[in-house]
């Protein structure tokens, strides 16, 4: 199954899902959604971002009052 990381046009967030919001930073093949999870982690684009708990990856040095 094939995931994409993609940068919300709306929340300029990166989401993991099997479809696309916005510009696709990277596609991961995986199993499940676990493994594209692990898989997304190591992945290199995600190195300018931060993993914000309940809310997603933002970019680092943002706050979500930019996303208003």
């Amino acid at each position: 199954m094939l995931f994409c990381l993609s940068l919300c046009d709306d929340t300029r967030r990166v989401i993991l899902d099997s479809d696309y919001y916005g510009d696709v930073l990277a596609v991961i093949e995986a199993k499940t959604w676990r493994e594209a999870r692990r898989d997304a982690l190591k992945n290199e684009v995600l190195d300018s971002f931060i993993y914000r708990r309940g809310y997603g990856w933002e970019r680092r040095n943002q706050t979500t009052t930019e996303y208003k």
